[in-house]
């Protein structure tokens, strides 16, 4: 029987909720030659420290998603996307983001920083 760590089914489950938004996911950074709209479910830490107090296996697994869209998009558009995003991840107590403009890969785009912790048994 092979083990499935449950931070796997965690990434797993997330790139499915996200896949309606009809926007490639990656799990790492693509080649500079692949173009806006994309996605990264990449960064991940992970904290077992409540293992220790319960005696069960608890992580907190923070995971950082990343939506980089074209520079020309609208404003409206960018804030669809992530309000969209938020929405399709779910509920989730420990979430923030940020819509910036940056040029991190190359080129000026609208990139959508989403933090979230999950907790997982």
């Amino acid at each position: 029987m092979e083990f499935e760590a449950p931070s796997i089914k965690t990434l797993a489950e997330l790139r499915e909720k996200l896949k309606p938004l009809n926007i490639p996911i990656y799990f790492n950074l693509p080649d500079p030659s692949v173009l806006e709209p994309f996605l990264v479910i990449g960064q991940t830490s992970s904290d077992t420290s409540k293992t220790v107090q319960t005696g069960l296996i608890i992580e907190d697994l923070s995971v950082q998603i990343d939506i980089f869209l074209p520079d020309d998009e609208s404003r409206g558009g960018v804030e669809r996307v992530r309000s969209e995003a938020i929405r399709r991840i779910g509920r989730n107590n420990r979430m923030a983001s940020t819509v910036l403009k940056d040029d991190t890969i190359g080129r000026e785009v609208y990139h959508i920083v989403i933090n979230l912790t999950e907790i997982i048994f």
